[in-house]
């Protein structure tokens, strides 16, 4: 009896498996279909992006699918519908995976021009913006080809240094080991941020931050937090959660109204 269910179980799990294509092409049909009647049926368009977005989810939750092109069009779904938080959400998700992708980079930008909260990043941030450019402003992938390259022609000027077949000047030599040790860094860092940092997006349509963890505790800035606001994670506390803002101010969100970059 045992040998039976074994089997056909493992008869099921391909046939699940083929599954996946067929309604990941399923959803973006209904997300072509929406976009045609966008603009003659705004009703009809909606039902038809949340068709698309049950399929989209349920990819990523039943058949455990987690890639960047999947979250992209999530993303541009949740976008047409108006949930500028779910939109931000998965565009970030899919910026992680697919970094260097410019449609996500550039519809993650505009996403973010629709949000309600505007925020001004601490002056600390600027600083370093200004002053480490190159590690803000180029993609990791970017980063890590420029890395590998210096890399490899700093090493490979020590050799011919070091055999004499070629003069090559230390200031060239010098200035190799620095981009390279510099961009190594870079890569560095994103891989240790990554570990012990973790971010999110308010995805509730407005909510009220606390000084602490509660509904009783007094709010901590005059007007509430709105859907697309990104956070950091502090700390937490059973089902909430102490958040940094982009500006750099701290407080406490309910589990509920967020979601996170890594889910």
């Amino acid at each position: 009896m045992t040998c039976l269910l074994v089997v056909f179980l493992s008869a099921l799990l391909p046939a699940a498996a083929q599954d996946a294509p067929a309604i990941f092409d399923e959803a973006n049909t209904f997300f072509r279909q929406a976009n045609r009647m966008q603009a003659n049926n705004p009703e009809a368009a909606r039902a038809l992006y949340e068709r698309a977005v049950l399929r989209y989810e349920r990819l990523t939750a039943e058949f455990g699918i987690r890639n960047g092109k999947l979250y992209y069009n999530l993303g541009n779904a949740y976008f047409q519908m108006d949930d500028i938080g779910r939109a931000i959400l998965n565009y970030r998700r899919a910026q992680r995976l697919n970094p260097s992708d410019p449609n996500v980079s550039r519809n993650l930008a505009f996403a973010r021009t629709r949000r309600y909260d505007k925020f001004e990043e601490s002056q600390q941030t600027q600083v370093l913006r200004t002053l480490l450019f190159w590690h803000f402003d180029l993609a990791p992938v970017t980063r890590l080809t420029i890395f590998t390259v210096s890399s490899a022609l700093f090493w490979g000027a020590m050799i011919l240094r070091l055999h004499r077949r070629i003069p090559i000047s230390t200031g060239i030599t010098a200035g190799l080991g620095l981009v390279a040790a510099l961009f190594l860094g870079s890569v560095l860092y994103d891989a240790a941020i990554a570990e012990k940092q973790r971010h999110g997006v308010v995805v509730a349509p407005d909510v009220v931050a606390r000084k602490g963890d509660g509904e009783t505790y007094e709010p901590s800035f005059t007007d509430p937090l709105h859907a697309g606001a990104e956070v950091r994670l502090i700390e937490q506390r059973s089902d909430w959660h102490q958040v940094e803002l982009p500006d750099g101010r701290r407080c406490w969100l309910p589990s509920r109204d967020i979601e996170w970059i890594d889910p």
